[in-house]
């Protein structure tokens, strides 16, 4: 997002992020509070999240972290890549954290550290014009492992409730970003049957509008310091010009009398290092006109957000709400989203149903594998590429569902395509359709793919809902669809069971 503030303020959006993401993914004192301490570290640094601190304070049963911080765990890079990796290491500052307080710590079986609630200093950062808050963050009943590394249940479920009260963003004193009521739970794990999961998002707001006013801000300044650097060697270059015109005028002259008896080679050779003192200063001075003109082409950089788009779809303030459960068993793999809904002002409702297999501690293993290679030797992209596609084989669809009821959204973004193309909405409709029936071509005007060309013809004309439904006659691997989709492809549609409907 283009806000008058450096990287670093989003890296450490990343940072207090990345300690909650996984879990979306005996009362005898027989612990210290730099045991405890210790493990919750070993724990975050499998997530990629280095955590410090000044000291460890036990409290009867409960230990406070002083002075804690946390960072992205930043992977090896090739030294192609230093120029880059130093401005990623100034921007992923530590995030300072404050006091962390673990309450209530007792020791359950398998020399497990149970925490009842791990709850989080506010923290309140200013940089520059831009303050970046937190509020009212807590982890419930958190699990602390001898060894997360080789225990895989215990760091991707390592708490089981967690609660963001909010964070912000403001520049100048206005509200560019805010995410408010975050929580998410889920059942402990059991080889029985799949635990059930819920989270949700109460709000999360975007202004773009102010977003893009400050970046045109940032780019004037920037373009005005430039612009007086430009000057300022503008001017130093034409004093070294006329000082190299003035050196070379002199050196002709006092060499006239001397070179008057020369021979022509060398008279030859004294004008031309006069001609060269003179030539260097003018070069000089054109490329301060150069730069000059980089200036004002900086200063006329549109915008990183298309405006003229965002605001004929009325989307200059974002105001999202977001909430699923499901369930899931890492031991059978069995994986579902149950209900997912993703809720916008002035764009409409989506909803998401999901059921599929092989998502089981194999799969997470290699996951977590492939990611450790990552961040211990940089990982070769292709290798990475190859391992990827290979974990995917196993993983099995059984149904998916995506459906969307429009508030008036694709209504505009038709109007506005139309009218960025100069045609009429119902000319591009026309085209649109007519692309479709490329499609069914293609397809040999396979049943399924012919409905679907309907349905989504009936949308365009006109946009209420639409749904797209994936029920194959049994659950089918991706490594099956990989095989038709090389094979076959136009069998897709029919092993898939794909489904659309319009306005239902």
């Amino acid at each position: 997002m283009p806000l008058n503030m450096s990287r670093s303020v989003f890296a450490k959006t990343f940072v207090l992020t990345a300690v909650i993401a996984p879990l979306w993914a005996g009362t005898a004192l027989a612990w210290t509070g730099d045991d405890v301490a210790k493990r919750l570290q070993a724990l975050l640094k499998e997530q990629m999240v280095e955590l410090t601190f000044s000291k460890a304070e036990t409290d009867g049963k409960n230990v406070i972290l002083h002075d804690a911080k946390a960072q992205i765990a930043m992977p090896k890079t090739s030294t192609d890549e230093t120029e880059e990796v130093e401005k990623d290491e100034k921007d992923n500052a530590p995030v300072n954290l404050g006091k962390i307080t673990l309450s209530n710590i007792t020791e359950g079986e398998g020399d497990v550290y149970l925490v009842e609630k791990a709850a989080f200093d506010d923290v309140k950062i200013v940089e520059d014009n831009s303050v970046f808050t937190t509020s009212d963050i807590r982890f419930n009943n958190v699990k602390l492992t001898k060894d997360p590394k080789v225990d895989l249940l215990g760091r991707m479920q390592y708490a089981e409730s967690f609660h963001l009260g909010a964070i912000s963003v403001t520049v100048e004193g206005k509200p560019v970003f805010e995410l408010n009521g975050v929580h998410f739970a889920q059942e402990p794990f059991s080889k029985e049957k799949a635990s059930n999961y819920s989270w949700g998002i109460e709000a999360l707001k975007v202004d773009l509008e102010e977003a893009n006013r400050i970046d045109q801000e940032k780019k004037k300044k920037e373009a005005a310091e430039f612009q007086k650097s430009v000057e300022e060697a503008t001017k130093a270059a034409e004093e070294a010009a006329q000082e190299a015109a003035d050196a070379a005028k002199a050196t002709t002259e006092s060499a006239a009398p001397a070179t008057d008896d020369a021979a022509p080679a060398d008279k030859a050779d004294a004008a031309v290092a006069a001609d060269a003192n003179t030539d260097i200063a003018t070069n000089n001075t054109d490329e301060t006109v150069e730069d000059s003109g980089d200036a004002e082409e900086l200063a006329e950089d549109t915008s990183d957000l298309d405006m003229d788009a965002i605001r004929a779809l009325g989307l200059e303030k974002l105001h999202l709400t977001m909430d699923g459960k499901g369930t899931w068993s890492p031991y059978s793999g069995e994986y579902t989203v149950d209900q997912m809904t993703i809720s916008g002002q002035n764009i409409g409702t989506y909803n998401y149903k999901l059921a599929m297999g092989g998502y089981n501690l194999k799969f997470i293993k290699a996951v977590q594998d492939l990611l450790t290679s990552v961040m211990e030797d940089g990982g070769d992209n292709t290798s990475m590429q190859i391992a990827a596609v290979g974990m995917l084989q196993n993983l099995s669809i059984s149904n998916m569902e995506l459906r969307y009821d429009d508030a008036n959204f694709f209504g505009k973004v038709l109007d506005y395509q139309a009218k960025e193309r100069g045609i009429t909405r119902e000319a591009l409709v026309q085209e649109m359709k007519d692309q479709l029936q490329i499609g069914v071509a293609y397809f040999e005007n396979e049943p399924l793919v012919v409905e679907a060309a309907q349905a989504m013809g009936e949308y365009l004309d006109a946009p209420k809902s639409i749904s797209f439904k994936i029920q194959p006659e049994n659950p089918v691997t991706f490594g099956i669809l990989t095989a038709v989709g090389m094979a076959e492809p136009k069998k897709l549609w029919s092993v898939l069971g794909v489904k659309v409907e319009a306005n239902k």
